[in-house]
This record gives structure tokens, sequence and C-alpha cells, in this order.
């Protein structure tokens, strides 16, 4: 939790986090969004943090670090929380990387990560005031982990692993009529002709 504390008594380490990670730190731990009681999860745990989009990083009673998508999508996505900054930090943005057969070729991944984190380069340069490697650097600094010059060997593997990791972390919906419907896996979305056709595959 120490990192926590160290980004809530940080305003500037807080915002540059924010824009580069998309993550913005809730002042202390509360329960899920749940839809007046609609929603109910196998593997219990606590909000700490969400995204732009009103996705919620969580923190489960195994010490793993839980996701909760606003289009309905749950998982695991870091096995603590110095390794989930270290994902939002290295990585482009793990919803980039949510498509299964991606882990299945390495070179298409490492490929296919180079080319977001290109396009994100670009238009992080656009939008704001911070260079995206100086800021990487700033963070990583921060928070005592390293920078990963391969995050489709590493980064990346180390993400699909947790993300996978059975039990997978998962949310039921209870229907008005008692029906049950269960959450989308995080990595479960189909990929797209227009990614190997991007790629040059």
């Amino acid at each position: 939790m120490d990192i926590l504390k160290r980004i809530l008594n940080n305003p500037e380490l807080a915002e540059k986090i924010r824009l580069k990670c998309d993550i913005e730190l809730y002042p202390k731990f509360q329960d899920l969004y749940n839809e007046d009681g609609h929603i109910t999860w196998n593997i219990e745990g606590k909000a700490f943090a969400s995204d732009a989009s009103g996705g919620e990083f969580v923190l489960l009673s195994d010490g793993t670090i839980g996701f909760n998508s606003s289009e309905g999508e749950t998982g695991r996505i870091a096995e603590n929380i110095k390794e989930l900054f270290s994902l939002l930090v290295n990585c482009p943005c793990f919803f980039d990387f949510l498509i299964s057969d991606l882990y299945k070729d390495k070179i298409l991944l490492k490929k296919y990560a180079d080319k977001i984190e290109k396009q994100y380069r670009e238009e992080f340069k656009d939008i704001t005031n911070y260079d995206w490697d100086e800021i990487k650097n700033e963070i990583a600094r921060e928070l005592d982990f390293p920078i990963d010059d391969n995050i489709a060997e590493n980064t990346l593997m180390k993400f699909f692993e947790i993300a996978t990791k059975e039990p997978q972390y998962q949310g039921t919906y209870h229907e008005d009529d008692a029906s049950l419907t269960l959450s989308e896996p995080l990595i479960s979305r189909p990929m797209g002709d227009w990614i190997r056709k991007n790629l040059g595959e």
C-alpha cells in the first residue's frame, strides 16, 4: 500500500500517472460499484482507483489486482500493486492487448506492441506537454521499478499469465427475473482482420 500512499501524497506524480496510465486513485478503499446490488463477484475485493471510462481497479482478497471494465469485462491484471503500475507504465494501454490470439504468436505480438506504442507516443506528444519516454522514466524512478525494453516478451506475457490464472476473477449480474449473466473475461476479444492487415500479415 506504500505505493498508493506515495502517489496520493504527491499531486505532481499523481497527475503524471493519470496522463500516462489512465488511472486516478480514490482517497481511500471503497466498495465496488455493483448496480444497486445486482452484481456479485467470486473473489472479494475493494476498489482503489478508476479509469476515465469508469472501470475500477480492485485489490482482491488474494492480493492480486482485478479490473472491472465499464464494458462488463472482468479479470486479474497484475500480481500486486507494484506489478500493476509496472504494467500501466510499460504498456501503452492494456486495453489494446485483450486479444487472446495475439499471445499465440510472439512475433506478431511484438510487431503489434511496437506499432501500438509508436501510435501512443505520437498522440501523447500532441495532447500533453510531456515526452512519452521521459514521463515513463520519471514514474518508474519514483515508484522504484525498471523500464521494460521488450514489453512483448516480459510485461505482456506476465499480463497474459495473470489474466488467465484460475480461478479467474469474475462477476455475476443478477437479473430481475432471477437469471444470471456472467461477466466476460478480460482477454476474450477476437483478432480483427484489421490487425493482421495493419501489420502486413
